[in-house]
């Protein structure tokens, strides 16, 4: 007899096999998550590495992105001395280990070229400065020094202190040149002032103010119509440029020759150039670019437009009232009406004025004329300097010192000639 294994039904248990899935699921992605995690840390590092290790290529310009550290290179290690604040345009000499050397400056300070934004250019530094003549005397800063700009915006603070030349005396600051250009240094951050022996050129003994009215093409026949003797033809004024340039006779503005009067700057020899009225000044205005030479328009501006006057980089407009240029308004010489009429009325022509001109503290007096009236209400409104005519007691210079409400010029006409301007410069010592 043959004998047969008996097949026995195995019952199968549901939970185990469940159970044994749920864990290998939990193996699984446990592996995955791992695997995926290591996976992003190599690609952070990676990252990571390529951020740490980014090159930067050399800029010539470059402006801050932000406030930015300034560093000094001590034993091939770059130490923070200062800041410089944000969106100031610097020049750069060469790139060094992805910190950029800054051109110019006293020392060799460095600013790191992720914090700087590529320029193609960089603002033309002013160097007129370099034109006044240094005081004998120097600055000494605190150990942490501000430089600001002329309007009185921060620009650097370096944790030094600064020995420095004196090149302008403001009220509560001092002038001088860092970064080869000329920034501020207020009071409070200075230490000292000592005397120093920085140049033997002495200040000019004062400056020359020439006045002009109107100017006329002499290739045109019949003096293109200006006949009067304050009618300088373009030939002539070509000349006394030509003058001026040869002899160097610096050109100063406004503002430098108000320096000068409050003894706040030193000058060589100087002109200060004005032109009358404003009829006729085209042929003017485009020779003074030419020769790059300043100069102030007194506009009446009742009569010009300054918002579509003819004018270029060179030329400064200035007050001769609104409507006050008139004759027969006061009693005395052509009658000025500044010299008479109601304060009130004065005033608000002033204000006109000024409001024209987009503000405006110069003024020149409608014919020469003025009196201690007139002072006292310029005074009022606000203008700090007003300019007569020639003077029959001075020498027609500005001294420092001089009445900033009387100062004199040199008036020319068509007759003027070279041996009249060596008379009046050479005056100046």
């Amino acid at each position: 007899m043959v004998s047969r294994k008996r097949k026995v039904k195995r019952k199968i248990n549901i939970k185990k096999v469940i159970f044994f899935i749920a864990v290998l699921l939990i193996i699984v992605l446990g592996i995955v998550f791992g695997v995926s995690k290591l996976l992003n840390s190599s690609s952070n590092k990676q990252e990571n590495k390529v951020i740490n290790t980014k090159k930067y290529t050399y800029i010539k310009y470059g402006s801050t992105n932000n406030k930015t550290n300034i560093y000094i290179k001590n034993n091939n290690k770059f130490d923070n001395i200062g800041s410089i604040e944000k969106g100031i345009k610097l020049e750069f000499s060469e790139l060094d280990k992805n910190y950029l050397k800054i051109n110019g400056f006293d020392n060799q300070y460095y600013v790191k070229a992720e914090n700087i934004n590529k320029e193609n250019t960089i603002d033309e530094i002013d160097n007129r400065y370099k034109n006044y003549i240094v005081f004998n005397e120097n600055i000494v800063t605190n150990n942490k020094t501000n430089f600001y700009n002329e309007a009185g915006n921060l620009l650097y603070t370096i944790n030094n202190s600064y020995d420095l030349p004196i090149i302008i005396k403001d009220n509560d600051r001092y002038g001088v040149e860092f970064n080869n250009r000329l920034v501020y240094v207020n009071k409070n951050d200075v230490k000292e002032t000592k005397t120093n022996n920085n140049t033997n050129k002495t200040n000019a003994s004062g400056v020359g103010v020439l006045n002009y009215h109107f100017f006329y093409d002499d290739s045109i026949a019949n003096n293109d119509g200006c006949n009067e003797d304050i009618c300088i033809s373009k030939s002539q004024f070509t000349s006394e440029l030509e003058y001026l340039k040869n002899n160097n006779i610096f050109p100063i503005m406004s503002k430098e020759l108000e320096w000068y009067i409050d003894g706040k700057i030193q000058l060589p020899k100087s002109v200060y150039i004005t032109i009358d009225d404003g009829a006729r000044t085209k042929i003017a205005v485009d020779l003074l670019k030419e020769y790059k030479y300043y100069a102030t328009i007194f506009l009446v501006t009742s009569w010009f437009d300054p918002n579509n006057y003819y004018t270029n980089e060179y030329i400064e407009l200035h007050s001769h009232t609104d409507n006050m240029h008139n004759q027969g308004d006061c009693p005395t010489g052509q009658g000025g009406g500044i010299q008479c009429l109601d304060k009130n009325k004065i005033l608000s022509d002033l204000q006109k004025s000024q409001d024209k001109l987009g503000g405006s503290n110069v003024i020149a007096y409608p014919f020469y004329e003025y009196n201690d009236y007139s002072i006292e209400v310029l005074k009022e409104a606000g203008f700090t300097m007003a300019f007569a005519g020639e003077s029959t007691y001075s020498d027609n210079l500005v001294h420092v010192g001089s009445n900033k409400y009387e100062l004199p010029r040199f008036i020319m006409v068509n007759y003027t000639t070279k041996n009249d301007l060596d008379r009046y410069f050479n005056n100046i010592t």
